[in-house]
């Protein structure tokens, strides 16, 4: 086999993985317990489906790009499996733009190393069929890096336009602004690349906000509700942070530390104005975990391109020829085998109230702390209610009374095990109580309903 040949059977067999590794994830939908912003965005695409409007109807903590497209799907009568394969394209995106920077740096087999390196991340793995924001964010993000390393006005135009875009999806995009900089910076055209990127991203933005309405209410809810919700009390980094440091952070983070010192060390002057944007990259990672409360594991997606596209480089510099076509093959297996081996999802432990959940009439609305499993049974949240998150409560952006007079014409309440509970005010239980007499308990739900629903306890 030549060599020609033995790259395009490597690509494709990368391609081939890093898809398939995605689809066996999501095939595991029903057996475990997806994040909690999944069924936020899960029962937000729904009700915008249904014609209520985000802001002035749903409320909705992101810019409206996000949820404008999630609502596609539902409204095209595609339903879930087609806004789950939307997902999937994000996070093969994601994939592949980390390819492209690898390969800009050290060639095409670094750039498939790269790519597979970004499959194989247990936080991608976990995230690349649900629901929400951060990986198409992270997916566009890092083709705007790719398109302003191009050096051609065209491009720069692209990289301005997605970074547009991912704004209008996730405003933490803006980390990627440094590393945008740099490689503008160290163009040989820098005033038009920096020009023709600015007035496409601006542009982007300013039609984004011309057909947003309410505008305050926009701000009030993108904003200043984060702003309100890092300065309230009780925003630590999660439980969860001890174990996902020690899973991957820590050493994906020593690797693109070692992975950027052989690149700079290594590589050509003329791939260094890469290798810094991407180390710039990641640094502004490290200061946005330092910074950014709350702080969750989706977040980080945004700066899983960069560590894999520097990782592969650097090490790969490393190799003989001879070796780079036998480590991506090597790099092919572990993805395989690890999406058949290695769990990165807690296993789903609420069959009892599904099934539960179940008899309730299809689309019936349902008040709830756990916004996805209502989604799973078929039901609907009051648009209002779509998100009950803890950010919200604890920001003041959702009251008790906010709670019960949303709940006008709900068939019930079902409220989350305490592990995962958003609904602590004594009074919402009382109100529930009274309200809705006839109760069920299983897999550490409490469902609330006004006559019996025949469910065994």
């Amino acid at each position: 086999m030549n060599v020609s040949a033995a790259a395009r059977s490597s690509l494709a067999a990368t391609g081939v993985a890093v898809v398939a590794n995605f689809l066996v994830r999501a095939s595991h939908l029903r057996m475990v317990q997806l994040d909690y912003d999944d069924g936020v965005y899960w029962q937000t695409a729904l009700a915008v489906a249904d014609g209520h409007q985000p802001y002035a109807e749903v409320f909705f903590a992101q810019p409206p790009l996000y949820a404008w497209l999630s609502a596609l799907p539902f409204a095209l009568n595609g339903g879930e499996l087609a806004a789950r394969i939307l997902t999937i394209g994000w996070a093969v995106l994601l994939a592949a733009g980390a390819g492209i920077l690898g390969r800009g740096l050290a060639g095409r087999y670094a750039g498939m190393a790269a790519a597979l390196l970004v499959a194989l991340l247990p936080p991608v793995q976990r995230y690349c069929f649900q629901f929400g924001a951060d990986l198409p964010t992270a997916a566009l993000v890092t083709w705007s890096v790719v398109c302003a390393g191009r050096g051609r006005l065209r491009w720069w135009l692209a990289s301005g336009t997605l970074l547009g875009v991912a704004l209008a999806m996730k405003l933490i995009a803006v980390v990627v602004l440094p590393a945008l900089l740099v490689v503008t910076l160290m163009s040989r055209r820098r005033l038009a690349a920096l020009a023709s990127m600015s007035v496409a991203a601006v542009a982007v933005c300013v039609l984004t906000l011309i057909v947003t309405r309410p505008p305050a209410v926009v701000w009030d809810q993108v904003v200043a509700l984060h702003l309100s919700a890092a300065d309230a009390p009780g925003q630590p980094v999660p439980a969860g942070a001890t174990t996902m440091l020690a899973v991957w952070i820590v050493p994906f983070g020593l690797l693109s530390a070692a992975g950027a010192f052989l690149c700079l060390r290594r590589l050509s002057r003329a791939q260094r104005p890469l290798v810094l944007a991407l180390l710039v990259w990641g640094v502004s990672g490290v200061v946005f975990a330092g910074l950014h409360r709350p702080i969750f594991e989706h977040h980080l997606l945004l700066f899983v391109a960069p560590g894999a596209a520097i990782i592969a480089a650097g090490f790969f510099t490393l190799l003989r020829p001879r070796m780079h076509l036998v480590t991506t093959a090597a790099l092919v297996l572990t993805c395989v085998v690890q999406v058949l081996t290695m769990p990165v999802s807690p296993r789903l432990e609420a069959s009892a109230m599904l099934r539960c959940l179940r008899t309730l009439p299809v689309g019936s609305v349902l008040v709830t702390d756990d916004q996805e499993i209502a989604a799973r049974a078929g039901l609907r949240t009051p648009p209002w209610l779509a998100d009950t998150s803890r950010v919200r409560i604890s920001s003041g952006y959702l009251t008790t009374s906010d709670i019960i007079t949303g709940a006008q014409g709900a068939v019930g309440v079902l409220f989350a095990p305490s592990d995962r509970a958003k609904f602590v005010d004594p009074a919402i239980a009382e109100w529930a109580r009274q309200e809705y007499p006839a109760t069920y308990r299983a897999d550490g739900y409490l469902l609330a309903t006004v006559t019996p629903l025949g469910c065994r306890q």
